[in-house]
């Protein structure tokens, strides 16, 4: 079990139900928080590295694609 924040678990959630597609931070943004939120697009890179060290071990599940943002690698992007 990993403790998660809201925000955390969103992101996660986002990600994991089409792995292997790429999310823009923005993309990330507005599935998190609404397209009214007031944030920027970077405050997804800190919550991604918080969620990356939760996950430890499966860290690497959460894939930077340098240039867009962020995608989830499940089975269907590692060969497993």
């Amino acid at each position: 079990e990993i403790a998660l924040t809201p925000t955390e678990f969103r992101i996660l959630w986002v990600l994991a139900r089409q792995p292997g597609r790429p999310f823009t931070r923005n993309e990330l943004l507005d599935s998190c928080r609404g397209e009214d939120a007031n944030a920027l697009a970077r405050t997804i890179d800190v919550h991604i590295r918080s969620l990356r060290q939760k996950l430890r071990k499966r860290a690497n599940n959460v894939e930077t694609v340098r240039g867009i943002g962020y995608r989830f690698r499940g089975a269907a992007t590692t060969g497993a």
